[in-house]
């Protein structure tokens, strides 16, 4: 009973997610040329102490202000760019008893992104985002029995060598993550376009430099991280990515490979992290299905000290898909 109320407040949060995607898909539909996908999958390959039996990111982007789209078309040569806030939780429901609800994972971004369109009609896009990561929890990240931060908890880091197994001592239920971080993006798309100008097939790439730091945004002294936590999950991480995105009658497909490296964290976890995935959609449409195959550190808040190989298949959406555009030669130099 539990695992099933667990279960629909899961299902809930997608449902509001996707209607919160449609309702901005009507009409004007934003462009965020550098975002993350939402999935919703299953899968096998799990930590030594826990079975995933479901997994999602409903991500949701919410427009400040967004001219990409139409900047790409206008009759001057002009970047475009974008203002927004994002809301990336990731979510699991496990294989066991739902209570207490185990560390969920949640990310709030408020963000900039601007692109320039070069003359044989490729995108460059850089990014700017600042905001907030944590799991909402109190306790110590290594006890059940003491609030973090507390006096006994900070205790608890002087017995923590470079040789501890802390996937072994991780307190899964009530542990705190919690930093604030900025992320740094550059992306290159390479575009081929069909008679109509609507993209057919795109190379894309993707470099990404991520900090934490202690304040909110640079300024606000809150939400930050302890000290002794941030020495065991180190202040930054390294991102590469590459998406393939074709076509094959009326289907979409895409290819993707993303690399991630921890240059600093603690010895006992692996600072490296791979995901491939594959991705189609019906009929070019939003909707599509998807597989990935993850390995290396998980991507799961304090569980980077876990490290296994999971394959997972499910559904994921895309309302930032291709759309005609001006070609360049048709534009005209902006004076």
């Amino acid at each position: 009973m539990k695992l099933r109320l667990h279960l629909l407040g899961f299902f809930a949060l997608m449902a509001s997610s996707l209607t919160a995607q449609k309702l901005e898909s009507k009409g004007f539909k934003d462009y965020f040329p550098i975002a993350e996908r939402p999935f919703l999958a299953g899968g096998s390959g799990n930590n030594a102490y826990e079975r995933i039996l479901l997994e999602a990111k409903p991500v949701v982007y919410y427009s400040i202000y967004n001219d990409i789209r139409s900047a790409l078309n206008r009759d001057t040569i002009t970047n475009g760019d974008a203002v927004y806030l994002s809301i990336q939780p990731h979510l699991r429901i496990y294989d066991e008893n739902s209570k207490p609800v185990k560390t969920p994972s949640y990310k709030f971004f408020i963000g900039w992104q601007s692109i320039i369109k070069t003359e044989n009609d490729n995108f460059l896009t850089a990014a700017i985002e600042s905001g907030h990561y944590s799991n909402g929890q109190s306790k110590s990240a290594f006890s059940t029995q003491f609030a973090d931060n507390s006096p006994e908890s900070s205790a608890l880091y002087d017995d923590i060598t470079d040789d501890t197994d802390l996937s072994a001592l991780l307190n899964r239920e009530s542990g705190n993550f919690s930093t604030n971080l900025t992320r740094l993006s550059l992306n290159y798309r390479i575009n081929t376009f069909d008679a109509r100008n609507y993209m057919q097939k795109s190379s894309s790439f993707t470099l990404t430099y991520q900090l934490y730091h202690n304040r909110f945004l640079g300024a606000f002294n809150f939400g930050g991280y302890n000290p002794e936590d941030i020495a065991i999950y180190g202040r930054h991480q390294v991102e590469a990515g590459y998406e393939y995105t074709a076509h094959f009658n009326q289907w979409r497909y895409s290819v993707t490979q993303r690399l991630y490296w921890h240059p600093d964290v603690h010895p006992s976890a692996d600072p490296f992290r791979s995901e491939t995935s594959v991705s189609l959609y019906p009929w070019d449409s939003d909707f599509g299905l998807m597989a990935r195959f993850a390995f290396g550190y998980d991507d799961y808040n304090y569980r980077f000290v876990d490290s296994y190989p999971r394959f997972s298949v499910g559904l994921t959406w895309d309302w930032f898909t291709p759309f005609v555009i001006k070609p360049t030669k048709l534009q005209v130099e902006e004076k």
